[in-house]
């Protein structure tokens, strides 16, 4: 099954990202497409978090393995398949992207439905706005977005609009 998600930033009111991937692929993978889509330094750093409802951060996808004494601390990306903790719409998900500055985009399940076998996923679906500058030096907002209501409104909003990706769509070769 192909898993459709939409991802936002809470900073950037103008950028959205749709990412359509197997749900047989690992969240490096997903990792993977959203680093070369956003143009950003594959060097540094990131985890996914699975997100509740109030996008509280739970469980922890990391880059390296980061196993102690007492068991795993996270799960690396690497060794998880995408369908083996997401199940359902509207699941949720936090990708920090820039952990120095703690600076996250808020990623949900759309749509779950059959591949295209013309496809070859992963593949950026939508994309609208510039995203985000990654980097350690980054300004930290002074007003970040701590109202989870905001964040939804932000879902609703893009999930109720239309857009016009012109004429020549878009497919995975792109990125």
């Amino acid at each position: 099954m192909i898993y459709k998600f939409r991802m936002i930033s809470g900073d950037e009111k103008v950028f959205l990202r749709d990412y359509e991937i197997d749900s047989n692929q690992t969240f490096l993978d997903f990792h993977k497409i959203i680093q070369e889509n956003l143009r950003y330094d594959s060097s540094q750093l990131a985890s996914f978090f699975l997100a509740d409802e109030n996008w509280n951060k739970g469980l922890e996808l990391t880059l390296i393995d980061m196993e102690n004494d007492g068991g795993p601390a996270a799960i690396p990306m690497d060794s998880i398949k995408i369908k083996e903790v997401i199940k359902e719409k509207k699941e949720r998900l936090l990708y920090d992207y820039d952990i120095i500055a703690d600076n996250s985009f808020f990623i949900e399940l759309m749509d779950i439905y059959t591949p295209d076998c013309k496809k070859k996923y992963p593949i950026c679906s939508a994309s609208v706005g510039e995203p985000p500058l990654q980097s350690e030096f980054q300004n930290i907002s002074t007003d970040p977005v701590n109202d989870d209501n905001s964040i939804n409104d932000i879902l609703n909003e893009f999930d109720s609009q239309e857009f016009d990706y012109g004429s020549e769509g878009f497919d995975g070769d792109d990125y």
